[in-house]
């Protein structure tokens, strides 16, 4: 069994907001968050805490904001800051993925994957750096994960 670290910057999200995945443009920062609520039971027969069936699950992170001429995702291959504003406005439920910039999965990558929906967006234009939006993805329901097989 093989180990190694992901190279630094080599895992992005991607967004399915129309035939296609597209990956946000030009990520900088990515985090996937996963927390269970717990019941707190504790007793005077001492502490006791269970987890609740209710989780939340969120994916942020911070990309640049890139201007394209065509900005449509039904025939672009990128999801801009403009694109995401439209899909936050509209209240449009997209899947995403989590998994290697490439697209081309090897033997231990981890992909994730489910379905949801901007509930974060926040664009910052500073005048001595590049302009960049943070964002954030609510994932709805469940995800799935897949850990990439050895081949044989």
């Amino acid at each position: 069994m093989a180990e190694r670290k992901p190279a630094a910057g080599s895992v992005g999200v991607f967004v399915k907001a129309g035939p296609q995945y597209l990956i946000l443009v030009c990520q900088t920062d990515l985090t996937f968050d996963r927390s269970r609520d717990t019941i707190n039971a504790n007793s005077k027969c001492g502490p006791d805490q269970i987890p609740a069936n209710t989780a939340t699950y969120e994916i942020s992170g911070t990309a640049q904001v890139w201007l394209f001429d065509n900005d449509d995702p039904q025939s672009s291959t990128k999801l801009s800051e403009a694109a995401a504003d439209r899909l936050l406005v509209n209240k449009t439920t997209f899947d995403w993925k989590i998994g290697p910039l490439s697209g081309l999965s090897v033997p231990g990558d981890v992909v994730y994957d489910g379905s949801g929906f901007f509930s974060n967006l926040s664009t910052s234009w500073p005048n001595e750096d590049v302009a960049t939006f943070d964002f954030t993805i609510a994932v709805q329901g469940d995800y799935n994960q897949v850990i990439e097989p050895e081949t044989t």
